[in-house]
């Protein structure tokens, strides 16, 4: 009787540990839970965050300075460009060939150029990508001051334009033209510099200070624009500093007509400022490379 008793309660112990091992397989094991993991952080309403979706968006276009014939590729416009004397392509060891622009000492806006003969300095021209005109477009590329840059009172950096009526202080009227250019401002604070129907005798400044420029450092800057309804105030203007959002600028007018879209890349950089307290005391340099625009899904309409 014990032997049997003894045996029962063998069976016993191995059938209830078959079931735990049983009941374990069941869970999802550690292989299972990485694979259905979503990484990307979600806001309140479970909407996927910025860096998901931007990933996510169709490249429409991307341009480098790898090959000789690369203003080709960005079908750089016949009119609004000067100073190709400052931008040379040069070697990088992190993204092989870069544009260099140069910036010489004394030098600041083509307006202070024209008024005293100062050194014109920096580089500028409008670039179609030729792409069909947008509502919507994300901007990226990367850029990096030189070691020894001082930021004096700020200048421009590359944006998105639509229209003819982009810059020089002679405000669009809403069917013209709009341009978001970045600005760098005293110290390396960062902003955008964006001519709107709403400005008032040169651009709006949007956001300064929310984010920081370092010399000798590679920054990644992407920069999304959703154009209004024409009747409506919802444009909205986002930017991404290394991967982080420190910028999201809404209820923005860009237009008053659907006919005006965004057309490309306004590649403007320069000291200035419209005087000479504007300009750089020492020739400095920047470099840019990695252009790319993606189409945006993101609108607030």
């Amino acid at each position: 009787m014990k032997s049997i008793i003894a045996q029962a309660s063998l069976w016993l112990f191995v059938l209830l540990s078959f079931a735990v091992i049983m009941s374990g397989c069941s869970q999802p094991n550690s292989t299972v839970a990485v694979e259905n993991f979503d990484p990307s952080p979600r806001s309140e309403s479970g909407k996927v965050s910025d860096a998901s979706d931007r990933s996510a968006r169709k490249r429409l276009w991307a341009g480098d300075f790898s090959r000789s014939n690369w203003r080709s590729q960005w079908h750089i416009r016949s009119q609004g460009d000067w100073g190709w004397q400052n931008a040379t392509i040069t070697a990088d060891p992190e993204f092989s060939q870069v544009l260099r622009v140069r910036y010489p000492a004394g030098s600041a806006s083509p307006a202070v150029n024209r008024k005293t003969g100062a050194p014109l300095g920096g580089v500028q021209f409008y670039a179609d990508l030729n792409l069909a005109p947008q509502d919507s477009l994300l901007l990226s590329y990367y850029v990096r001051f030189s070691q020894d840059f001082d930021f004096v009172k700020g200048g421009k950096l590359p944006g998105l334009f639509g229209g003819t009526q982009t810059s020089g202080g002679n405000d669009p009227d809403g069917t013209n033209g709009f341009s978001t250019r970045f600005m760098w401002r005293r110290d390396g604070k960062g902003e955008v510099y964006a001519y709107l129907p709403t400005s008032s005798h040169y651009g709006t400044s949007i956001g300064r200070g929310n984010w920081y420029f370092t010399p000798g450092t590679w920054h990644h800057l992407e920069q999304q624009v959703d154009l209004n309804n024409p009747d409506q105030k919802n444009g909205r203007v986002q930017v991404w500093l290394d991967g982080k959002k420190v910028l999201d600028q809404s209820n923005l007018q860009f237009r008053t007509t659907e006919k005006l879209k965004i057309e490309g890349i306004f590649f403007s950089t320069f000291f200035g400022g419209s005087d000479q307290s504007w300009a750089t005391p020492k020739e400095v340099t920047v470099d840019f490379t990695n252009f790319s625009v993606n189409n945006s899904s993101d609108k607030i309409r």
